[in-house]
């Protein structure tokens, strides 16, 4: 029986062999009629498969004993072929096109056979897209000289002029294309080596670690000096016997340092719970395509491939991990439908980030593709959705996948009066995960960088696992109060967007919104009105299920 066999991948790719046999042997085994290379084609056995004529019939058999030939995509032991049957040995093993031929036939391809084999081939070659068209006109061109009847050759002959002209034309086009997406590539990767995208290697992490520690301790020390000088003082004024005036100044000052921490303490206690870590990761996808923006490829420490100039590779095509940028932040529960309030700009990060608003301008979008919230003592995240944005004030509603059960909804302040000079405190992430694991052992966080290295979302997930995620509370108090910003003063705030402010009735008046660069320990906060207008009107245009 006359049978045709077309390599389309695997070692002897684009070959085609003409047999005219009962009985075809397939293998790396120098036995076999049909071979592969042992050192490229390793899924295939010594002898892989037999192909038997009975009857007139083809039949291959699996010779492997490992159940490894798959005909037309499908395991099989046994199958009856038939004309166009695609063969392949092993999985992800070379794969030929098995043809059969009438006696007559000679060993000469027809026309319509030689370009469905090239078509046959080419979606089978990794290569870039555009080449698509040299790849097939090669492979034709090939089978022409190889395998076409005489008849075939001669017209192909008198067509070559055109072909090459074509060809030609193509190779400037494609040149020309390749130079505008080297250019536009060199000017993406500019672009993204400006953009902070959250992923620190595991040195830089722990640098920052013992940054935060370090002023943690200083800032403790400072208070616990504040104290100790204040108790100096008075026993000095009391020895010394002077006035109840100047003693009782001292007092005064001793017990507003004591109240004040037991007022964070409170709050924290009391509503701790109920404020959650925000992270979030976004991307770019170009306008016109809706391809991703992605790096060219990962070293094995999971840093991009980067230029001569340390410009991180950047490209449209491919699989390999997309360009991303993490955020973090703070929200907090508002009610028992799941709802929490955060800053806009947290959820619009790009519209404040000139690095990002530069690629935007470059014919990119921004693309949400990451956007969770971790509650204190939770290990699992929830998944968020946007309720309503604000197009007015720096405010935004989410919706999480599902109700937290432990957390308590925070009451939020109505008709209460604040005052210059009230204490406050503030609930907040700052810093993220570098601050959380600041306030662990050493031992902790050096097991926990070990672990999951710079990436941003391991990271938050390691120190969920070990229930390490817990808000900071930051003493304050007002500066000033207006109906549209409350101004306020404390010793550390900055990172803190989307935070709650409390009062010391423990309900919210503020939602923190900026840190004044120019003023140490300054930072303003949107009244709790502009969070209750927007819950109000989205339960006006969403109500809720009763």
């Amino acid at each position: 029986m006359k049978m045709t066999f077309y390599h389309l991948t695997g070692s002897p790719r684009g070959r085609t062999q003409f047999i005219d046999a009962d009985s075809v042997t397939f293998g790396t085994g120098d036995q076999c009629r049909i071979t592969f290379d042992r050192a490229i084609d390793v899924a295939v056995y010594p002898l892989h498969a037999e192909l038997t004529v009975e009857n007139g019939h083809p039949i291959i058999r699996d010779r492997s004993g490992k159940r490894a030939l798959f005909v037309n995509g499908l395991r099989q032991m046994e199958a009856l072929l038939q004309d166009g049957d695609l063969l392949e040995f092993g999985e992800q093993g070379p794969q030929l096109r098995f043809r059969l031929s009438s006696d007559q036939a000679s060993d000469r391809k027809s026309w319509r056979t030689i370009v469905e084999d090239s078509q046959d081939i080419v979606v089978r070659t990794p290569h870039t897209r555009y080449l698509s068209p040299l790849y097939l006109a090669r492979h034709i061109l090939r089978d022409i000289v190889l395998h076409a009847s005489p008849a075939v050759k001669a017209a192909a002959a008198i067509v070559l002029i055109a072909p090459l002209l074509l060809i030609s034309w193509l190779g400037v086009v494609v040149y020309r294309e390749h130079q505008a997406a080297a250019m536009s590539e060199r000017r993406l990767a500019e672009l993204s080596s400006q953009l902070q995208t959250g992923r620190l290697t595991q040195t830089e992490l722990e640098q920052r670690i013992e940054r935060e520690r370090e002023g943690a301790e200083a800032l403790r020390r400072q208070q616990e000096g504040e104290i100790a000088a204040l108790m100096a003082k008075l026993k000095v004024m009391e020895a010394a016997r002077q006035s109840t005036q100047d003693t009782r100044a001292i007092q005064q000052q001793l017990s507003a340092i004591r109240q004040s921490q037991s007022f964070a303490e409170d709050i924290i206690r009391r509503f701790g719970g109920s404020v959650a870590l925000l992270q979030g990761g976004y991307g770019f996808k170009e306008k016109t395509t809706g391809r991703p923006l992605r790096y060219q490829g990962l070293d094995q420490l999971g840093n991009p491939y980067v230029d001569k100039d340390g410009n991180a590779l950047v490209t449209l095509e491919g699989i390999a991990p997309r360009v991303l940028i993490y955020f973090a932040g703070t929200a907090f529960l508002v009610d028992r439908a799941g709802t929490v309030v955060t800053n806009r700009h947290i959820v619009r990060m790009w519209e404040s980030y000139e690095p990002a608003k530069e690629v935007i301008a470059a014919g990119f979008e921004p693309d949400m593709v990451l956007l969770r919230l971790f509650f204190p003592g939770e290990e699992t995240p929830y998944l968020l959705t946007e309720v309503t944005v604000s197009d007015q004030v720096d405010v935004a509603t989410l919706r999480m996948d599902r109700v937290p059960a432990a957390a308590t909804p925070l009451v939020l302040a109505s008709g209460v009066p604040t005052h210059v000079g009230e204490p406050v405190v503030m609930l907040s992430y700052p810093g993220t995960v570098d601050t959380l694991l600041a306030r662990t052992a050493q031992s902790i966080s050096q097991a926990i960088l070990a672990k999951a290295g710079g990436d941003p979302v391991r990271l938050v997930n390691e120190v969920a696992q070990k229930k390490l995620i817990r808000p900071l509370a930051t003493q304050g108090h007002l500066s000033d109060v207006s109906p549209d910003l409350i101004t306020y003063e404390a010793a550390s705030a900055s990172g803190s967007s989307g935070a709650p402010i409390f009062n010391r009735a423990g309900t919210v008046i503020g939602v923190n919104h900026a840190t004044l660069q120019r003023v140490e320990g300054v930072h303003m906060a949107l009244p709790i009105r502009f969070v209750a207008d927007l819950l109000n009107a989205t339960q006006q245009h969403n109500p809720q299920p009763q």
